[in-house]
């Protein structure tokens, strides 16, 4: 079959960028989180407003806040400190597990391409 390491450098290659777009929103949500917690936004009242954040951080910050990390009330966001423990390690959970799963199936699929 020509072409097969071309087929196997494609289906690694997709692999490889599927994991970079997952690392990419774990590390903005990384910076999100440690940004909120060096301003002390705990509270309502200490809350950063959200319309100060660039567009990514704002989507950021929405993605947070249904993960129930972060509260957005009257335009200001502020973490909710009892729920950032087991937010990370879930969070830790998943990217190991992710990239686990992502090398395992990166081997799968030279081994099928390879070897026929």
């Amino acid at each position: 079959m020509p072409g097969r390491g071309l087929l196997t450098a494609t289906c690694l290659v997709l692999i490889a960028l599927s994991c970079l777009s997952v690392v990419r929103k774990l590390e903005r949500e990384r910076r999100l989180l440690r940004r909120l917690r060096a301003l002390g936004a705990m509270s309502p009242a200490t809350g950063l407003p959200l319309k100060e954040f660039p567009a990514e951080d704002r989507h950021c910050a929405r993605s947070l806040q249904s993960a129930g990390v972060l509260t957005v009330e009257q335009g200001r966001c502020y973490l909710r400190a009892g729920s950032l423990p087991p937010f990370k390690r879930k969070r830790l959970r998943l990217a190991l597990s992710g990239g686990l799963m992502a090398l395992m199936l990166a081997i799968l699929v030279a081994t099928l391409i390879l070897r026929r």
